[in-house]
């Protein structure tokens, strides 16, 4: 495996790593598959938006890299089972099913379930599965406590959110640092209900839905080069202020709660 190569004072460099080979992959093979899927497709009239078909093809191809990548890289464990203890996360499970249900009818629908599935995927397995669980299994190796459970948290927000700026190519810088920021907040709220819950599978129903909503509710987002006041981005400062408040709250209370923490130092303790 190749972390095993990788000295002990080298692999935090393992992170950026990921995220340019994942980038230079997606980049590299996409084309190539889009160009065979798109004929295809076209050929047989099954594609209408090539816009959404390029979208679709690159989310799948990313998973599929991520998943390799992890396994040469990092080897870091999915946690996906939930607690048969704990009931709250059946309920918000219950509840988003039932928004998808009685959406239906909206004229956004089926493009806002797509986008919602093909962003929570493989952007949880990225940010939350892979790097937050990472850096949380390094951090808080010899001691779990706030600090360093809070330092993980906001490391992989910080991550996910700056990788928004991909989207320079279709926005202005602006509005893709409002993105970012509000990316930012979002993924300590995610990073939170992974690490509390135990099971990636919460904070991806929780994208999901998200993305879901905003997107029924507005369509597929165009590009957007709209000039950004210095009042937009205090205003998302301080959404960002009140998501990372809400996140490290969430992982303080009841500290000793936190099931992913607990499956970590499970996995330590037999490792050992």
């Amino acid at each position: 495996m190749l972390v095993k190569k990788i000295s002990s004072k080298w692999q935090w460099t393992m992170i950026p790593l990921l995220l340019i080979l994942e980038t230079l992959l997606d980049g590299l093979i996409l084309p190539l598959i889009y160009a065979g899927g798109y004929r295809l497709l076209t050929h047989a009239s099954l594609v209408e938006n090539h816009y959404m078909l390029y979208l679709n093809i690159y989310k799948i191809l990313s998973i599929f890299v991520i998943l390799i990548l992890n396994y040469l890289l990092f080897r870091q464990t999915f946690y996906l089972k939930p607690s048969k203890e704990e009931a709250g996360w059946k309920i918000f499970i219950f509840c988003c099913l039932l928004i998808i249900l009685i959406t239906c009818t909206s004229k956004h629908y089926w493009t806002a379930l797509d986008v919602g599935i093909i962003a929570a995927i493989p952007e949880e397995l990225m940010f939350r599965g892979v790097i937050m669980g990472w850096v949380l299994e390094k951090i808080t190796k010899f001691k779990q406590t706030y600090v360093n459970v809070s330092i993980a948290l906001t490391v992989a927000a910080i991550i996910f959110g700056c990788f928004h700026y991909i989207n320079l190519a279709q926005q202005s810088f602006g509005f893709t640092t409002l993105q970012v920021l509000n990316a930012i907040g979002v993924g300590m709220i995610l990073g939170a209900i992974y690490i509390k819950s135990g099971s990636l599978l919460i904070p991806m129903a929780t994208h999901f839905i998200y993305d879901f909503v905003v997107t029924l509710a507005k369509g597929m987002p165009e590009s957007n080069y709209t000039a950004v006041g210095g009042k937009e981005i205090i205003f998302e400062f301080i959404i960002l202020a009140i998501y990372a408040a809400i996140a490290i709250s969430l992982v303080c209370f009841h500290f000793e709660n936190n099931l992913l923490l607990q499956k970590i130092e499970n996995k330590s303790q037999k490792v050992d």
